[in-house]
């Protein structure tokens, strides 16, 4: 038998043994928190559905203070202003019996709030436009010209100094033309005081290049208080340097210049224009950026005056001819291109179209323009350009966010891989790559740029195929589909969201890729999953039907017209024009051609085909066809110059009256088609 163990004995055993139990107990147990904490990051969060629409809320909410800046900056900048050419202006007071002060008094009270004021080229001067003598040296009376030893072919100007602007004429070509020569001469009648400024060049090549600017139209701005803007034309031999002081020069003079308009097909003083950039910065003159004008080097000034740059439109008299514009048209344009464009100048003219009542139907039409933007709250006066500024951090990560979560959404339906269930893991790598992409891109904007035609495409593929997959509940589809585009568009107009998009320094290079690429990864899709009835290798192997040429060929040639046209207004015929002009009078905002007359009409057709078990073979050329409506819509958020609010009206315009379209084409379907269908149309077409 053995003894009973002490009792102190005993506990210390106890303990030992307590704590050997301790750690085997331990030790079971790590392997199992490891892994139900493993379990844990697995464990599903939400659905993938769920997930997807969470995101693209996330993405808008940080968007949403890029989003209230520009919405901001949009507002406070409604002042208009109209402006008349000087010369005009005299041309009508002469015809009208009146004087030009009068006649602009008039116009003030319509809108006008400035003038341009041109600089006269050689052929101006040769034509009279000023009171000076301009012809060859060999034209000044030979006892002018004495003891002067010159070419006789220089382009000479002779001034009498008791004219008016004959100091700062002599002058301001010293100023510009430093080559210039200036001599103290008499005249015929010893009484007048002349002067003779020799230039280094001949009249042949002075005909187009700027010598003079227009005097009389400065001190006409300076006598009535309004804003002038000097247009300087490029003169040769004078650099940048030599227009930067010529600008500084006439700023100094007179302090209405407001505004420098660059005429010529050449900017004055290109190429080195960092000197006119730098003086009109100092002088806080900036520089109006006219719509739809090609010159040399105005991109390079635009880029160096940024922000300081004011939209101004106008319409070319060879446009309007061509066009066969009427005066209501004008106006229209006048009109559109303030309210949705941000053109805030306005260069009115008295075009041929007005005839012999020149001066009452410009009032006329100036009025409807004033009243017309004054209805929409606009105001009349000076504008200011915008301040600088530039898309924020989290706009870029909301930018990222919308494309990922696109991207992933195709792969996924592609690829047939993930489950329908989200897990922690998941999410958590989800933001990481936003915040880290995110970053990139907003540090990187030319990969911001690059990648720009992508996130749109992604966004209308996502929003087409999720429309085109609920044809059991359309409405649904379709409705799902819009929400898609807003929120993506709003996230990449808060990522491009910067003064250089909007004024169109930075232009958005992924229109066309947008247009082509959300059709190309459709038909991958719908062929590799057979939503289309064949494969791509059934299609190549078997004779082709008919009917599939011909659409085929209208597709083709309906896809090269739309690449075309982008960005390319003079393909858009004039009838269209008119169109257009129409729709814009009967809504606020005009839809896009391509949602509410393709796009939306294939979507609802090809809906009602799926439904009816009508025409296999043909359903792709809707799903194909039915991108373009959400392409084009998410292209309407990439025109950064227009007002975000006009932006999403125009959407919602052409996806309630593309819908409206779709249901008129279906009925003429189901009434025409229908029979001809039942009565022979599937053995034709297959």
């Amino acid at each position: 038998m053995s003894k009973a163990m002490p009792r102190e004995l005993d506990d210390d055993m106890q303990d030992e043994l307590g704590t050997r139990s301790d750690h085997r107990r331990n030790d079971d147990d790590a392997p199992r928190g490891a892994s139900s904490r493993l379990e844990w990051l697995k464990q599903p969060i939400c659905s993938a559905e769920r997930f997807f629409w969470a995101a693209l809320i996330l993405a808008v909410m940080l968007s949403g203070y890029d989003l209230s800046r520009r919405l901001g900056i949009e507002w406070s900048h409604r002042v208009v202003a109209m402006v008349v050419e000087y010369r005009d202006l005299v041309s009508l007071s002469r015809q009208a019996g009146e004087t030009p002060e009068s006649v602009y008094a008039q116009m003030v009270e319509r809108g006008a709030r400035g003038i341009t004021v041109a600089e006269f080229t050689g052929r101006d001067l040769a034509s009279g436009v000023m009171p000076l003598e301009y012809g060859t040296f060999f034209s000044v009376p030979p006892p002018t010209r004495a003891g002067l030893d010159y070419p006789l072919d220089r382009a000479s100007i002779l001034v009498d100094l008791s004219e008016r602007f004959m100091r700062e004429i002599a002058e301001y070509l010293v100023e510009k033309i430093p080559s210039a020569r200036r001599h103290k001469v008499m005249g015929q009648n010893p009484r007048r005081e002349q002067i003779l400024i020799v230039l280094p060049y001949s009249m042949d090549e002075l005909v187009d290049y700027g010598l003079l600017p227009d005097f009389e139209a400065l001190e006409f701005a300076g006598a009535s208080g309004t804003a002038s803007i000097f247009r300087p034309a490029p003169t040769m031999g004078a650099d940048g340097a030599r227009t930067a002081a010529a600008i500084a020069w006439l700023k100094r003079m007179y302090h209405s210049v407001s505004c420098i308009l660059p005429s010529g097909t050449v900017v004055a003083g290109y190429p080195d224009l960092a000197p006119v950039a730098h003086t009109l910065r100092d002088s806080n003159i900036p520089v109006a950026q006219a719509e739809f004008v090609r010159q040399i080097g105005l991109s390079e000034l635009l880029s160096l005056m940024n922000p300081r740059i004011i939209p101004l439109h106008s319409i070319a008299r060879d446009e309007l001819i061509g066009r066969r514009l009427s005066r209501d048209q004008v106006v229209e344009r006048m009109v559109r291109a303030v309210h949705e464009r941000s053109i805030r100048v306005l260069l009115t003219r008295p075009y041929e179209i007005y005839n012999t009542g020149r001066l009452p139907a410009l009032l006329e039409d100036m009025g409807k323009i004033h009243d017309s933007l004054s209805q929409r709250g606009y105001s009349f006066g000076w504008p200011r350009a915008m301040p600088r500024f530039h898309a924020s951090a989290l706009a870029s990560m909301g930018f990222t966010l919308v494309f990922l979560v696109c991207t992933l959404s195709f792969v996924r339906r592609y690829f047939e891989f993930g489950r329908p269930q989200v897990n922690r893991v998941e999410c958590a790598a989800m933001l990481l790559a936003t915040v880290l992409l995110g970053f990139m891109l907003w540090k990187i904007s030319s990969v911001s740029r690059a990648l720009g035609g992508f996130v749109t495409a992604m966004v209308a593929v996502e929003a087409t195929i999720r429309s085109l997959d609920n044809y059991k509940r359309p409405f649904a589809g379709l409705i799902a589909g819009l929400l898609i585009v807003m929120a993506g568009g709003l996230c990449i107009a808060a990522g491009y969201g910067s003064t250089s998009a909007m004024l169109r320094l930075v232009p958005f290079s992924g229109v066309k890729l947008t247009l082509l690429l959300p059709p190309l990864l459709i038909l991958a899709n719908d062929l590799k999953k057979r939503v289309h009835p064949e494969s791509f290798t059934e299609i190549i192997v078997r004779p082709p039907l008919w009917g599939e040429l011909v659409l085929v060929g209208v597709l083709l040639a309906g896809a090269f017209l739309l690449t075309l046209r982008s960005d390319n207004v003079s393909f858009v015929p004039g009838w269209e024009v008119h169109f257009r002009d129409a729709l814009e009078r009967a809504l606020w905002v005009r839809p896009r051609t391509k949602e509410f007359l393709a796009g939306y009409p294939c979507l609802i057709i090809y809906h009602a085909l799926v439904r009816r078990g009508w025409a296999e073979h043909y359903r792709e050329i809707f799903r194909v066809g039915a991108s373009l409506a959400f392409a084009s819509a998410i292209n309407t958020f990439c025109h950064f110059h227009t007002l975000l609010p006009l932006t999403i009206v125009r959407v919602v315009n052409g996806w309630w009256l593309g819908i409206a379209v779709g249901f008129v084409a279906l009925v003429i379907i189901v009434r025409v088609a229908g029979p001809i269908w039942r009565r022979g149309g599937r053995e034709l077409f297959g």
